[in-house]
Parts: C-alpha cells; sequence; structure tokens
C-alpha cells in the first residue's frame, strides 16, 4: 500500500513537473516571439534602407529650412528697404511742415503789418471826419 501512495504521489509530482515545464516551454515560446518581434522592429528602424530614408527626409527639410530662410532674408531686405524710404519721406515731410511753418509766420506778419498799417489811416479818415 505504501507503495501505490508512492507512485501515486510521483505521478502527481510527474504531472505537475510535466505541467511546469510545458508551461516553462509556452513562456520560452513568448519570450522568442517577442524578441525577434523586437529584432525585426530593430531591424526595421536601423537598417540601411531606414537610415537612407531618414537622411532622405532630412535633406528635404534641410533644404525646404533653407529655401524659408531665402525667403525671410528676402523679406528683410525689402523691409529694410521699404524703412529707409519711409525714414526719407518723414524727412521730406518735416520739411516741408517747417516750410509751412515759415510761409504762415510770413503770411501773419503781413497782415499784422498790413492790418496795423490800415487801422492808422481808419482812425486818421474818422479824425478828419469829426474835425469837418
Amino acid at each position: 500500500m505504501k507503495n501505490r501512495q508512492d507512485r501515486s504521489n510521483n505521478n502527481n509530482n510527474d504531472n505537475k513537473n510535466y505541467k511546469k515545464k510545458k508551461q516553462d516551454d509556452l513562456n520560452f515560446i513568448d519570450i522568442n516571439a517577442n524578441v525577434s518581434k523586437s529584432f525585426t522592429d530593430l531591424w526595421q528602424r536601423y537598417s540601411p534602407t531606414a537610415w537612407s530614408e531618414m537622411y532622405n527626409e532630412y535633406a528635404k527639410y534641410t533644404t525646404r529650412m533653407t529655401e524659408i530662410y531665402q525667403e525671410y532674408a528676402k523679406s528683410s531686405e525689402r523691409m529694410t528697404e521699404l524703412y529707409k524710404d519711409l525714414a526719407m519721406n518723414a524727412d521730406k515731410m518735416t520739411q516741408l511742415y517747417k516750410e509751412t511753418a515759415e510761409s504762415t509766420e510770413k503770411m501773419s506778419k503781413y497782415w499784422l503789418n498790413y492790418i496795423s498799417w490800415m487801422k492808422p489811416l481808419s482812425e486818421n479818415k474818422e479824425q478828419k471826419e469829426k474835425q469837418e
């Protein structure tokens, strides 16, 4: 009877060992699948073909950035020219305002002079009329 129990225990242990071994094998297969998948991903990412594609993309990017910088430089030059024109026009406007101020001052003096000259005449006429 003891023999039977030993055999039964051995069978149970064998079954447990078998199940454990089977599970370990499945885990190993999963690990191998993951390793091969990650290796494939790694190869696709860093293979010479992928590097050349990345290099071509980078070359396109730098070409486009160069074009954008050249457009920016042209726009900056044009803005500089426009600001210079604006400054020259502002100087011209300042000169015109100065001339206008001078002309206005001359005309004001002329009219003040004329009015002050006319006033005594009108006063003289009034005095002559009173005397008569």
